[in-house]
């Protein structure tokens, strides 16, 4: 069993590195994170974050994700059939179509568990052709495996969420209740999560054997095996304007832990008692659609972190390799005085600036509202680049509409555009 398991680790490696899929992932991850700092730069006519170190982070993280749960699937004995994945990203591309977020596998297998429920109560096709040929696919899905694994990518995914701490969260202008503009964040990550599968397959043609006995918990029916690499993509969109974004992030991640949580042990149970499979898939599309719709009424109902503060001058973010990062200055802060001299508003801090050119000293409010003092050396050529952004004031013209689309109504947008160009 071990030398037969080596070498299908080391086949598997092989076929991902040469897989172009992969590649693909990489590309577009950092087209990703380049037009988010091309957006940046319009927003701000800064760059503050670097797409190249985000790509390399995502790959690195994503990879360390992956590794976990593939160990995960595999000590749990998640032995999806391969026909079923392809259903599955079928159906999720179609979902799209419709909204991007429904582009999670949550959807994908709980639809797709569900249609595998309808086609049971169906009698069995007389003809293996046209729709006979999908009845009988979906007849022979293994939802049980797939509702698993969506758990175990989740509970990736929440590891990940954590463990990113939300340093790709771009800041924003947004419009806000009554039009009015305020600041606010998008946390949107991608990482590269590529899973080491089971796959169940003949006797014979693969591995066999128990890691322990019991094993497989999620397929026990099944004792042979091969493993499949598969090149996945793991990510997370959220806009929050209540609070910063490590703190919207530690949100996010305990929530997908515990739903993850929640499925895992509802699918597991179905493994016993079939009938909880139709309660697995509506865990996995409920409770998802439930998390969107938690955070949506949570940004609603709290007030704007990133508005004025009649204290100081607050900060919405805070620029990389500036002064104000080395003097630790943090998003959702107020500046109060700057070198001795009060400063309520951002036109007071380039002549409170001045008053020292070779230093800056610094009172800032807290998030728990105590007064920190920072200080700084202050070079020459950057005497007047503090590096901070701080929250829209009246003045705030411009902010950002990001309504959430699907893949039709963003086709629509990009026709539009080329017409008007034309």
């Amino acid at each position: 069993m071990g030398w037969n398991l080596l070498l299908n680790v080391l086949n598997s490696m092989g076929w991902f590195l040469l897989n172009p899929l992969m590649y693909v992932f990489v590309l577009f991850i950092y087209l990703h994170y380049r037009r988010q700092m091309v957006m940046e730069r319009q927003l701000f006519a800064v760059r503050i974050h670097a797409p190249l170190l985000q790509t390399i982070r995502a790959v690195g993280m994503g990879l360390a994700g992956g590794a976990a749960a593939s160990v995960a699937a595999g000590a749990l004995g998640i032995a999806v059939q391969e026909r079923d994945l392809w259903m599955l990203w079928m159906l999720a591309a179609a979902l799209a179509l419709f909204r991007l977020r429904f582009l999670c596998m949550a959807y994908a297998a709980g639809i797709l568990t569900l249609l595998h429920g309808m086609a049971l109560l169906l009698p069995a096709p007389s003809s293996q052709q046209g729709i006979g040929v999908v009845v009988g696919w979906l007849r022979d899905v293994a939802p049980v495996p797939l509702l698993g694994m969506v758990a175990i990518l989740h509970l990736a995914e929440a590891l990940l969420v954590r463990w990113n701490a939300g340093r790709d969260a771009s800041p924003l202008f947004l419009e806000g209740k009554r039009g009015r503009i305020i600041g606010g964040f998008q946390l949107h990550s991608f990482w590269l999560t590529p899973l080491v599968l089971l796959v169940p397959v003949a006797p014979g043609s693969g591995w066999s054997g128990a890691l322990f006995p019991g094993w497989p918990l999620f397929a026990p029916e099944t004792d042979s095996f091969a493993l499949l690499l598969l090149p996945a993509v793991t990510g997370f969109s959220d806009i929050t304007t209540t609070m910063v974004p490590v703190h919207k992030a530690r949100v996010i991640a305990r929530q997908l832990a515990w739903y993850a949580l929640v499925l895992l042990a509802v699918s597991y149970a179905s493994v016993w008692v079939p009938p909880l499979t139709v309660v697995a898939a509506l865990v996995a599309i409920v409770g998802h659609e439930g998390l969107f719709w938690l955070s949506q009424r949570r940004e609603k109902n709290a007030p704007p972190a990133f508005i004025q503060s009649a204290d100081g001058v607050k900060v919405l973010a805070v620029i990389p390799g500036t002064p104000a990062e080395e003097m630790g200055i943090k998003p959702g802060e107020v500046i109060v005085k700057v070198n001795g001299i009060p400063v309520r508003q951002k036109e007071d801090l380039y002549p409170a600036l001045q008053a020292n050119p070779a230093f800056c000293k610094m009172e800032v409010l807290t998030h728990d509202k105590e007064i920190k003092f920072v200080q700084c050396a202050v070079y020459a050529g950057n005497h007047h680049q503090l590096g901070i952004i701080v929250v829209p004031d009246a003045s705030t013209q411009y902010y950002v509409d990001l309504r959430r689309l699907g893949v039709v109504q963003l086709l629509k947008q990009r026709l539009k555009r080329l017409r008007i160009g034309a």
